[in-house]
């Protein structure tokens, strides 16, 4: 943890020290992930490992779930007094998580591990993205959108302009900036 934090430029948040980061072991199965983090703990992590994970596979998840939850941390009780939003920990944290898992590992940042941390990132985008919860939070999104523009225009749409305020819409789930 001490290198996550050296690493990370950053300490882990008191509540952290002081409760601790339980870590359940399951078996892995075919339906699911290498890990995930509960949704509202960043606390309580769920590693997911199988009988040929050998010893630094094992290395390679807990260290990528401890940086999780250690940026999860960072925005829960240092910076965040809203909830969590929905676009802000999908791409820029998986991404960052690889990088960094790959950097507390002792592995250069390469072009090959660049590559490598961006495919990671992209596949658990694509697969925190098709999880219900979220997809349901995007078609609410959508569906009023549309409720919306069929109410204020019976017209001819351009497309252009009709994603560019889908766009601006999609964008409200983005944190606002602070400082």
């Amino acid at each position: 943890m001490q290198k996550i934090e050296c690493i990370c430029g950053d300490t882990f948040p008191d509540i952290s020290i002081e409760k601790g980061i339980q870590i359940f072991l399951f078996k892995k199965t075919p339906q699911t992930r290498y890990g995930h983090l509960k949704e509202d703990n960043p606390l309580e992590i769920s590693l997911y490992l199988s009988k040929t994970d050998n010893i630094n596979t094992a290395k390679e998840l807990l260290i990528r779930m401890l940086v999780h939850s250690f940026i999860w941390q960072q925005y829960e009780y240092r910076f965040r007094n809203r909830e969590q939003t929905l676009f802000e920990d999908i791409l820029a944290d998986e991404y960052v998580t690889s990088a960094f898992t790959f950097m507390i590992l002792g592995r250069k940042m390469g072009r090959a591990n660049c590559v490598k941390a961006l495919e990671q990132a992209v596949e658990e985008t694509v697969y925190r993205l098709s999880q219900k919860q979220t997809q349901t939070k995007l078609a609410e999104v959508m569906y009023n959108f549309f409720q919306e523009e069929n109410l204020r225009t019976k017209k001819r749409t351009n497309i252009i302009e009709h994603r560019e305020e889908l766009v601006l819409k999609l964008l409200e789930f983005l944190p606002e900036k602070t400082g």
